[in-house]
């Protein structure tokens, strides 16, 4: 066996670094995750070579497919194919950061684009021209001819030169893509056109680079766009400029907020984003819009650099949830309660402002670097904010919800009581409010300045109250400018609060969006021409009875606390099938078979106890239950009617 010193020139004691030709498929068909990045890539090259449109063909021809992609960019010399184009790795796009013609912030770094061909097939036809060329150069490329054991430097591959005459535009390059390593179904193209659609930023309503389709299918060609948004229910714009001024503008169903901020020094750069919401989901805004409701348009929150996408963030399934916004939002603590097929956004940054912001080889994504990991941080940070706004919007919601139930769950009591009438209810009122005026007028009057002010949420009438006393109805212990009461009635209504006088230029101390109501008032009824509200009284004690009626406060309490209530609330269904008798009634509408009975059970025990006659009591109750139930029956009526109808 010869020793190293026999094989090698001793003079020549060097290393050169060779490369097999193994190292195409390198670059290609094992670098590229799939097909569709290849053509992608393909399509960036066209973009840096300063081309208008760039159109992918597929098409049947001699019984297999053929995939074209051509531009009318500036083409190629000679000297560019040799010394650009055939050099692995060249750096002349480091050198030459911008497109000669229209300076454009180039795609490419690497110099290995190129060799996204031989991902997508065995054979490639290069056609290249240059404007003002009559002559197109052709180089033909057959991958599968590569052997991985000799070195790339030993394959020629020949430029010849042809007729302009079946060239079109008049420059540009053109590559001819056989053997195709894939069949290429209508689904393969359908998921081609929206991945290079979201190349196209969607905010840009004029662009000087055009993506076109022609395939075997006409309902997919045509120019790609990428449909601009318009159906959001929220949105969230930010820009963080050179000095670390961060400005947020934030619109939440119509209502617009804008906020001016000092950030700390962040290492990515000045940037700026949108984040897009849609409350109804995004594939009925699309529908909305004209669209197709099936298409992945606006899935994810994207990256664009210099007007271009940068994939695959914000692409479908996990390689593009690098939010980490699906990951995050079951766990407990997260910050995301948001729906994250509903969002959609663009980051928007650039090679130039974002230098640390780089490439990786493989063309897929960013390097994972501080600068990265800061900007992630910092994107989190504005979609916690949406999903808080989402939050609080849906709690107010369920709040809305849950008050409409149980006012709806009232209105059969309320109907009920319309149909009674009481002298005995008409004088406890009466005694009650003299009452109040005999405390009042024994009562001195304050100075103006003791006063407090009260407002009626139900009525919206609002009224003075001495400072020291503290009303429970509506325009309960009313005063004048002199002190003195006015006797005022009010509407009775327990769903009242305090005034606060805010001076100019403060603000508020940010109120719980979400009070509990200590009262639930429904709608009031009128028995014998006196106001009597059923009310939803969380206030009371388990202990207490069901029901109670309040002449004082013009009230019919039900005990939302008390067992049986909880019970009829957890087991009450909230619809009522069209027909249903009220037998069925009892098992889908517990709470307000529960309020019906706990109030006729009150309202026989109150008359009860004013006249000490048993027969008062069930007089009282028979009356109200019969009313109500009757009450009910009307609503079902009303929903049974349109079926009879018909």
């Amino acid at each position: 066996m010869a020793s190293i010193v026999d094989s090698v020139d001793e003079k020549a004691r060097v290393l050169r670094f060779r490369t097999a030709a193994g190292m195409i498929s390198r670059l290609g068909s094992e670098q590229l995750k799939d097909h569709f990045t290849a053509v992608i890539e393909l399509v960036k090259n066209a973009y840096d070579a300063d081309a208008t449109v760039a159109s992918i063909e597929l098409r049947e021809t001699d019984g297999e497919q053929l995939l074209r992609i051509q531009d009318d960019g500036t083409g190629m010399t000679l000297e560019d194919l040799h010394d650009k184009w055939a050099c692995l790795a060249t750096e002349n796009k480091l050198r030459e950061d911008r497109s000669p013609v229209l300076r454009r912030r180039r795609l490419g770094q690497k110099g290995v684009g190129r060799f996204a061909a031989e991902k997508l097939g065995r054979c490639l036809v290069l056609r290249t021209r240059t404007a003002g060329d009559d002559r197109v150069r052709q180089v033909r490329f057959d991958w599968e001819a590569l052997k991985g054991d000799r070195e790339l430097r030993e394959y020629e591959f020949r430029v010849t030169h042809t007729k302009s005459d079946n060239f079109e535009p008049s420059h540009g390059t053109r590559l001819d893509i056989r053997g195709l390593r894939i069949a290429w179904r209508k689904v393969d193209v359908a998921k081609l056109r929206t991945q290079l659609s979201t190349l196209i930023d969607p905010d840009a309503t004029a662009t000087d680079f055009r993506i076109r389709l022609s395939t075997p299918w006409q309902d997919l060609d045509g120019f790609l766009s990428n449909p601009l948004p318009g159906n959001e229910t929220h949105r969230i714009e930010f820009r963080l400029d050179q000095q670390g001024r961060e400005h947020t503008t934030v619109w939440d169903q119509g209502d617009v907020r804008q906020e001016t901020n000092v950030a700390e020094a962040l290492p990515f750069g000045p940037l700026r984003g949108i984040l897009r919401y849609y409350g109804r989901g995004i594939r009925k805004a699309e529908a909305s819009r004209g669209g197709s409701g099936d298409a992945d348009w606006n899935v994810g929150v994207r990256i664009f650099r210099d007007g271009c996408r940068v994939r695959p963030y914000g692409e479908p399934g996990p390689e593009g949830d690098w939010l980490q916004i699906y990951r995050t939002r079951y766990l407990k603590g997260s910050r995301f309660r948001l729906k994250p097929h509903y969002l959609e956004g663009a980051v928007y940054v650039s090679k130039d402002s974002n230098p640390l912001l780089r490439d990786t080889t493989s063309r897929e994504g960013l390097e994972e670097n501080d600068a990265y990991h800061a900007l992630v941080d910092y994107i989190q940070a504005k979609v916690a904010i949406l999903s808080e706004i989402l939050r609080e919007e849906e709690l107010r919601e369920e709040r809305q919800r849950i008050r409409e139930r149980y006012v709806k769950a009232l209105e059969p009591l309320t109907g009920g009581l319309s149909r009674c009438t009481s002298d005995a209810y008409r004088r406890a009122v009466d005694s009650a409010d003299r009452m109040v005026r005999k405390v009042l007028r024994g009562s001195e009057a304050e100075p103006l300045l003791r006063n407090a002010h009260w407002e009626c949420l139900d009525c919206r009438d609002s009224w003075k109250v001495p400072r020291e006393l503290t009303p429970v109805r509506c325009r309960q212990h009313s005063v004048g400018r002199d002190g003195k009461p006015t006797f005022k009635p009010g509407c009775g209504s327990s769903n009242i609060r305090r005034k606060e006088n805010v001076p100019r230029g403060k603000e508020p101390e940010k109120a719980d969006p979400f009070p509990v109501d200590e009262v639930m008032a429904g709608a009031p009824a009128y028995v014998s021409g006196i106001q009597l509200r059923p009310v939803i009284d969380w206030d009371m004690g388990e202990r207490d009875y069901e029901a109670e009626v309040r002449p004082e406060r013009r009230e019919l309490a039900i005990n939302g606390r008390h067992p049986a209530f909880r019970t009829a609330d957890a087991l009450d269904g909230t619809e009522t099938a069209e027909g249903t008798d009220i037998e069925a009634l009892r098992a889908v509408a517990g709470l307000t078979m529960h309020i019906i009975d706990s109030a006729s059970l009150a309202w026989g025990r109150w008359h009860f106890l004013q006249s000490s006659q048993f027969d008062a009591f069930t007089t009282r109750y028979a009356e109200l239950k019969e009313a109500c139930l009757n009450s009910v029956r009307v609503k079902l009526a009303e929903h049974a009617s349109p079926k009879d109808a018909t």
